[in-house]
């Protein structure tokens, strides 16, 4: 497999953990992917099994998702956090963006998609695998920043789902059910809500619409990449973009209510299963 844009250090960090942002929220980060895992096994109905996640970064999650019994299938775009999957957590991951037949020629009773759908050139080629995929009753899950979000509307260009550079196909949650429906798959229900993800995204947002586009997407994200580094870059602007994360918190937490009863939340998190 030829090199691709995810192995480049600009994705990851060159620090040997696959990170994508600074080295002092990873407990943070291992924290969420632990409820992450904890959640995703009660909705989804797990008790033991073959699991599948799709796009699995450093493989956290289905480190965890193993140590609740679960048994543990991957791949990942980058050679980088292949290897980390497999140093810091012993988890193998498949090298590859595309669904390989040692991935599709087994079912699985959960198939994930954690913020990767939005990444794949060709969403369809492993849609219409799908149904094969699953076992009897089992559900794929994937989530994605909501294009149709608040923090979209508010400012595209600063907020943190919008990442142009990485998500090449943007969809809405009615383009993904269109898709769906050609291969015999629905929606059984729709959540709006993540905690990983609502809270940054809309604080980004906030940083565009607020100050202008000096907090384009780059520039905000650089703020948890890097931090001691933009600090010394532009003072002004890290300590302004880093205090916002508390003294803009009334606001976004009105935001995400909001959009939780306007189904305009931060994601889309769509569980599908066959017609």
């Amino acid at each position: 497999m030829s090199q691709t844009i995810y192995d480049h250090n600009e994705y990851y960090d060159s620090d040997g953990k696959a990170s994508r942002l600074a080295s002092i929220l990873n407990p943070l980060l291992n924290f969420l992917d632990k409820m992450k895992a904890h959640t995703f096994i009660k909705k989804m109905g797990l008790q033991s099994g073959p699991v599948l996640d799709i796009g699995a970064g450093d493989g956290k999650f289905l480190y965890h998702m193993r140590s609740k019994g679960m048994e543990p299938y991957g791949t990942s775009a980058s050679q980088i956090s292949c290897d980390a999957a497999k140093r810091l957590f012993d988890v193998d991951l498949h090298y590859t963006m595309e669904l390989p037949e040692q991935i599709t020629q087994r079912q699985y009773d959960a198939i994930s998609y954690w913020h990767v759908f939005e990444h794949l050139e060709k969403p369809e080629e492993h849609v219409k695998q799908w149904k094969a995929m699953l076992k009897p009753g089992a559900k794929v899950m994937i989530e994605v920043p909501n294009v149709g979000g608040l923090g979209s509307k508010l400012n595209f260009d600063a907020w943190l789902g919008s990442d142009i550079k990485h998500h090449i196909n943007h969809m809405t949650q009615s383009e993904i059910e269109t898709m769906l429906s050609k291969y015999g798959l629905k929606t059984d229900r729709v959540e709006y809500f993540s905690l990983k993800f609502s809270y940054v995204f809309l604080w980004s947002a906030l940083l565009g619409a607020c100050f202008g586009r000096k907090y384009h997407f780059d520039s905000v994200f650089s703020l948890l990449k890097d931090p001691v580094n933009m600090l010394r870059k532009k003072p002004i602007f890290t300590i302004n973009g880093l205090a916002a994360v508390v003294y803009m918190a009334p606001v976004i937490l009105l935001l995400i209510g909001y959009g939780l009863l306007s189904k305009q939340g931060e994601v889309l998190k769509m569980y599908i299963e066959p017609q």
